[in-house]
């Protein structure tokens, strides 16, 4: 009998959210997004990363626009701090091609392909149970409503896995990633940036216990003209002392005390060199966050009626540059498989054996790189680019990844 014409509940309208909502209305499904926020997503997240065929066949999918706005990087450089040198030393510099993006962005060129009428915002899920034939969502407003099938976006504090899996849980990776991105036009001192510019450059600022990332996003005014532009940055470093942690969640904008950002500062003056040290502290106190380390493997991407994408999956370490990616290729795998099958079953058999293995598998890698690259770092200064070279193999050990010059 087909699939066209099914209820479907993707819970959360997210980046996860609004991708699935794309490729299962194409299937001919009566989609709804359930998103708990009432007041928008558009003014959350930072720089995302994906890799440039993804972005290629996302705008042949007609996920994004042909002209979609983003900063195309073609080289990693890895540096280190060197006394009062401006941009320090470099220790090594490799292939690091991706497409790099403001969440903002990403996020509403994906919304405006999903109507209206259908995105709902201010519906939060209490819960669900499911049967043979569908499943039953109690809303907030106490409302219960039927569907065929329920696809869980809601991201990384997943209500949806988590009554799907009770076993499983977030796990806390003992660290921590501050974050920031501000407006171009706020940097003076603009040679460092003109010269990455040229070579298509981000940097990775390399220090005992840790390693700091910088590169340009398109602005909020969707442009990624040089001087429309945000700088945008980030920290791996262990825990700062008297942080709290909980439960899950990130230390937003505006609420990290003085206390705690004196050890953001001082991470700046030990390690990083002073034009980045300048660049960094432009930062305003409302454009500062913390992103604790989270991830979790999952034993499966579907059970019954029930199936779930982007971080409501597997959680992975940022590392591995695969948030969005991850939940945008599962997007265009629901897209193929209910234009290939013709059931829910054999759809979400399908899509459970190739997302499984690949979500835990990425999970793994991100743990491999959090502990080189933050929790066992090497003696940076003395390697040589041969001993980078060896070290990012046996991290990688055998996987591909974007960032680390495979474009496969």
């Amino acid at each position: 009998m087909g699939i066209a014409g099914s209820k479907v509940a993707v819970v959360g309208g997210s980046i996860a959210g609004c991708a699935a909502a794309i490729a299962l209305s194409r299937a001919g499904c009566q989609v709804e997004v359930l998103e708990r926020s009432s007041s928008g997503l558009s003014d959350r997240g930072a720089g995302i990363a994906i890799p440039h065929a993804l972005r290629e066949t996302l705008i042949a999918a007609d996920y994004l626009d042909a002209d979609y706005p983003y900063w195309p990087a073609k080289k990693r450089v890895w540096l280190t701090k060197n006394g009062d040198s401006p941009t320090g030393d470099v220790l090594w510099e490799q292939a690091g091609e991706a497409s790099l993006n403001n969440w903002s962005i990403l996020w509403k060129s994906l919304r405006s392909r999903v109507d209206d009428s259908i995105y709902r915002e201010g519906e939060r899920v209490l819960s669900f149970q499911q049967d043979d034939d569908g499943v039953t969502v109690m809303l907030d407003s106490h409302q219960r409503e039927r569907f065929d099938v329920l696809i869980g976006a809601d991201g990384y504090r997943s209500l949806t896995r988590h009554r799907l899996f009770p076993e499983t849980h977030i796990e806390y990776a003992g660290y921590v990633l501050w974050r920031g991105n501000f407006a171009e036009a706020r940097v003076k001192d603009r040679a460092p940036i003109d010269e990455a510019d040229q070579s298509h450059a981000w940097h990775t600022i390399c220090f005992p216990g840790g390693h700091g990332v910088f590169y340009m996003i398109p602005g909020n005014e969707d442009s990624a003209d040089v001087g429309q532009r945000r700088v945008n940055w980030a920290i791996y470093a262990a825990t700062p002392d008297g942080l709290v942690l909980d439960r899950p969640g990130s230390i937003a904008p505006g609420e990290i005390g003085p206390d705690i950002e004196a050890s953001w500062r001082q991470i700046l003056t030990d390690h990083f060199p002073p034009w980045h040290k300048y660049l960094i502290e432009l930062t305003r106190p409302m454009e500062l966050s913390i992103q604790p380390i989270y991830d979790e493997t999952v034993p499966a991407y579907h059970s019954g009626r029930i199936a779930l994408i982007g971080d409501a999956g597997t959680v992975t370490r940022p590392h591995t540059g695969s948030g969005a990616t991850k939940a945008l290729q599962e997007a265009l795998l629901l897209e193929e498989l209910t234009q290939e099958l013709d059931d829910w079953g054999s759809i979400l058999d399908r899509y459970d054996s190739e997302r499984t293995a690949a979500g835990n598998s990425i999970v793994e890698l991100g743990r491999r790189i959090g502990a080189a690259q933050v929790e066992n770092t090497p003696p940076w200064r003395e390697m040589q680019p041969a001993d980078f070279e060896s070290w990012v193999s046996d991290t990688l050990s055998g996987t591909k990844l974007y960032f680390y010059g495979d474009q496969d």
